[in-house]
């Protein structure tokens, strides 16, 4: 039976109980939540698996299920105190990989995976034996095979050392040693130091410094003969600096500089030597486009920052065979530097500076006439920026970081229009609570805040329309086969107004706008899958294992 009075309540009172401190884990004023931003945390398993800090045990794996008593320490991987730092938290194989310290005085990180259990959380062999530390990054799937810069040393010896190199293996420990695991030296005289990592048609691009020819673009097939430098954009050791990877209709996008041309561009390829090549030619605004950032795959097209001379710091729109500017936002040659391009649904998010109303909250759908600003939050004439940032999506909405001015820097919550626009509570009434690292996990919307009282802790936002259990709808639609190898069908004698599926982190990756007899997801990944289904009653979420 609905619970219509508790609905009622919630409406006329949405936030009293939808947003709380999940544990004060660092009790009293000092902080819980790390500082350092590299994927601190993941959703996985219908929970979320996070760093955090306790007095008893420094920085370690800590796992919630959004309560008070499902908030729990996974693993202590330096005893005592001390901080064992865990980042870089990447899903393989139905585990949570990670990088953390193993040895306090050589402040070693190596390689760690879980799987949401402490007995389920186990170190690999030494990547680096002897002194320093292996320093696992950039963990990355490549087909069957988990991908990542480290700096390996060779098998059952202190000596020799390698410096940063691509290594990558199945999931089955390897006896010791990581050069058994590295796919490629590509610097013998010191590291390649790999970045980038995109994946495209069963091949892996990235940049990486070999000396000889300085940092340029590489491609793997995971083997170390398949390991090659695509091309040398900038010819001898200069470095092209290759960045901002992205793909877009089995073509990849990235901007180097060639040293010939002025800086830095928007370069496109096939995988082929041959076939990538600077897009100076698509330009169908005079003038160069200089230092491309931010590049984004939206609607079919792609969405990038960049300095022209007649338009300023702009976003710029690669759609179709031609490059043009999606709207002028600060008037003729000035700067509106937007920033922080996010997807949600068929809006761009964006943040950017009119010149007129400071640093706000923009939104597109693709034309310049439907590229507007959102919502001028903040109207104070002295400091008018809102600064929008750490834009996700949760129930299809997006929350963000920001400030009115007035309330200084907390949640709030748009959706795409200005009356949906708002914050969504004062946490810290004295100051400011700094939401940051937004993350959805079963169903719930975490983040980091400080309410003035109890440092930096781990919070939790709950949708209300999500409180509400409505197990008469609940019991009215049911999803089969459930596992599905491609395809799966949906009971219900309801009507259907749209079907997402999202993925373990909360983020929608198919959308279905029709009732149709099967829904495909064969293109789909094996694991656990949310299914949310609106329906002219109301709408309902269930899970889905894609095997």
């Amino acid at each position: 039976m609905k619970k219509t009075l508790l609905f009622m309540l919630l409406l006329a009172c949405p936030f009293i109980y939808a947003q709380s401190i999940v544990k004060d884990i660092n009790f009293g004023f000092a902080d819980g939540m790390p500082t350092y931003v590299v994927k601190n945390r993941i959703a996985f398993g219908g929970k979320l698996i996070f760093a955090a800090k306790d007095i008893t045990n420094g920085m370690e794996l800590w796992e919630t299920d959004g309560t008070s008593a499902g908030t729990s320490l996974i693993g202590d991987f330096i005893s005592g105190p001390s901080d064992s730092n865990p980042n870089g938290f990447h899903i393989f194989n139905n585990k949570v990989y990670f990088s953390a310290i193993r040895n306090l005085s050589l402040t070693k990180y190596e390689l760690y995976s879980t799987d949401g259990t402490p007995s389920g959380t186990i170190n690999y062999p030494e990547i680096r034996n002897g002194n320093g530390s292996a320093s696992p990054r950039l963990l990355t799937t490549f087909g069957n095979t988990l991908v990542f810069s480290a700096r390996p040393s060779a098998f059952n010896q202190p000596t020799p050392f390698y410096g940063e190199e691509v290594l990558g293996f199945d999931g089955n420990p390897w006896t010791g040693g990581g050069d058994q695991i590295m796919i490629k030296d590509i610097s013998p005289s010191g590291g390649s130091s790999p970045e980038n990592y995109t994946v495209l048609n069963n091949l892996l691009f990235f940049s990486a410094d070999n000396i000889t020819n300085g940092r340029e673009i590489w491609v793997s097939d995971g083997t170390n003969a398949g390991t090659n430098l695509l091309l040398d954009v900038n010819s001898g050791q200069a470095d092209s600096n290759p960045e901002d990877l992205i793909v877009l209709n089995n073509k990849l996008y990235f901007t180097a500089d060639d040293g010939v041309n002025g800086g830095r561009e928007l370069w496109i390829s096939d995988g082929t030597s041959a076939g990538t090549q600077r897009m100076n030619d698509l330009n169908s605004i005079a003038g160069d486009l200089d230092n491309p950032e931010n590049l984004t795959v939206f609607n079919n097209a792609l969405y990038f920052t960049a300095n022209h001379p007649s338009l300023g710091i702009e976003i710029f729109k690669l759609g179709g065979t031609s490059i043009t500017n999606l709207k002028n936002i600060a008037s003729g040659s000035n700067h509106s530097n937007p920033s922080n391009l996010f997807v949600s649904g068929s809006r761009l998010y964006f943040s950017a500076n009119d010149n007129v109303n400071g640093i706000e909250l923009w939104s597109s759908t693709g034309f310049s006439a439907t590229t507007n600003m959102v919502k001028n939050i903040n109207t104070s004439p002295s400091f008018p920026d809102s600064n929008p940032n750490g834009f996700t999506e949760y129930n299809g909405k997006v929350y963000f970081s920001a400030t009115d001015g007035t309330n200084g820097v907390e949640l709030w919550v748009t959706d795409g229009t200005s009356v949906g626009t708002s914050m969504v509570s004062n946490i810290n009434p004295s100051g400011s609570s700094s939401p940051r690292d937004l993350i959805v996990a079963n169903d719930l919307l975490f983040f980091s805040a400080n309410n003035g009282s109890q440092g930096v802790e781990l919070w939790k936002y709950q949708d209300p329309l999500l409180s509400i259990n409505d197990l008469e709808l609940e019991n009215k639609i049911a999803l089969y086969p459930n596992p599905t190898l491609k395809r799966f069908s949906i009971e219900s004698k309801l009507k259907f107004s749209k079907i997402s599926v999202l993925d373990m982190q909360g983020k929608t990756i198919k959308v279905f706008d029709e009732n149709i007899e099967e829904y495909n997801v064969e293109n789909l990944t094996s694991g656990l899958y949310f299914i949310n289904i609106k329906t002219e009653k109301g709408q309902v979420t269930k899970k889905l294992i894609k095997e």
